[in-house]
């Protein structure tokens, strides 16, 4: 049923990236796509999702950005965040990973695995 169905805001720059991740998790969760920070913090105004899956390098309003809005504002700051990253060398994971992140993900990973990434941040978040 579509109202049991978690729903979870993608922030990504790329189009066809937000659209492939929207066909491959439609099945389990309501999907909702925001072209950069303040697209989806015009939709954070009336809507609030059960995750939130964040670019991290995106112009004007870049993921780290983004990611201080929604943890210095009340109404999203307890929302888990997986950051969503095409870099792979040390010096950036551990600079994602020095944000917090419920989780951060490579751009390459496979449905399969997002599925079960996503999952398992609802578990690990679970009140």
């Amino acid at each position: 049923m579509e109202i049991n169905k978690k729903r979870i805001l993608v922030i990504d720059d790329d189009p066809q990236y937000g659209r492939m991740v929207r066909e491959w998790l439609k099945d389990d969760y309501l999907l909702s796509l925001a072209s950069g920070g303040e697209q989806a913090f015009e939709w954070l105004a009336q809507n609030t999702p059960d995750m939130i899956l964040l670019d991290y390098e995106m112009p004007v309003m870049p993921g780290p950005q983004v990611l201080e809005r929604l943890r210095d504002d009340v109404h999203t700051r307890d929302i888990p965040v997986l950051i969503l990253t095409g870099k792979s060398d040390r010096e950036s994971i551990m600079r994602i990973i020095s944000l917090n992140p419920t989780d951060y993900l490579r751009k390459t990973i496979g449905r399969e695995e997002l599925l079960e990434k996503v999952a398992a941040a609802f578990r690990k978040n679970r009140k």
